[in-house]
């Protein structure tokens, strides 16, 4: 939990909102969910008497529901929140339908993630079909300064855009962070994809590319990652074409595919 983060009351500690939404989010996207009480509270990092009052509240308005002998779930309220805010996506429909295509085509794992506030989240995936592979989840945020996806974001961003994107990721170090990059965003920049080999998960290849809008700044960006012994360089270089394709398809500004 990043407390520079989480609004402060008048004393110092987190308000009552913050910890409602630090207990919902902790009850919908933990790894190991559905969780009990007990385990909600100590990973949202709130009392278990506090805890039971949140959870409670939002079971009463029906973000959650509580499962009988497991644990608290997303209520259909929530789900219904939720199906609203997919709808509103950018080209939903377009992204699903590119990151199928681009997955069957290069037999990798494909995402597509979109730029919300400052942070980038996955909206869309299609995992490989071999069992050697990295799995990801729709909604996951991906960190901008180790992965492919986010190198791309960042390197057609406006520099105070990138820089805001940067410090909501890790905070402090800001400076450091963009300094260590710049060769990075540079070339992607230059080449119009970036690269990962291994920093965003050790032995995973990745190659991605920006979706712009019509000012040929980011709105998100779209993956192909692999094993490294399997997702080799040549087969990296070989996948190119098809993903530029698919990003010049789905941005308001046209970009070359060859």
């Amino acid at each position: 939990m990043n407390a520079n983060k989480v609004p402060l009351s008048e004393n110092g500690r987190p308000s009552y909102l913050a910890r409602l939404l630090d207990v919902l989010d902790v009850a919908v996207t933990h790894e190991h969910a559905p969780l009990p009480m007990s385990e909600i509270a100590a990973a949202a990092e709130v009392p278990v008497s506090t805890a039971s009052r949140l959870l409670n509240l939002l079971c009463e308005h029906g973000f959650l529901v509580s499962i009988p002998g497991s644990g608290y779930a997303a209520g259909p309220r929530l789900l219904h929140v939720a199906m609203r805010a997919t709808e509103q996506l950018h080209d939903a429909d377009r992204l699903k339908a590119a990151v199928e295509a681009l997955a069957a085509e290069t037999g990798e794992s494909v995402s597509a993630g979109l730029l919300v506030g400052e942070q980038i989240v996955l909206v869309a995936r299609k995992e490989s079909p071999h069992s050697l592979r990295a799995v990801a989840r729709v909604g996951d945020i991906i960190a901008p300064h180790t992965s492919a996806m986010g190198k791309a974001v960042l390197s057609c961003l406006p520099a105070e855009r990138r820089t805001t994107v940067i410090r909501a990721a890790i905070g402090d170090g800001v400076d450091e962070a963009l300094a260590g990059l710049a060769d990075e965003l540079a070339q992607a920049s230059a080449d119009g994809y970036a690269v990962d080999e291994g920093t965003y998960t050790v032995g995973l290849r990745c190659r991605a590319a920006a979706l712009l809008d019509r000012n040929g700044h980011a709105v998100g960006g779209l993956s192909i990652a692999g094993p490294a012994a399997r997702f080799t360089p040549q087969r990296a270089q070989e996948s190119l074409p098809a993903l530029r394709a698919q990003v010049a398809t789905l941005s308001l500004t046209p970009r070359s595919t060859a």
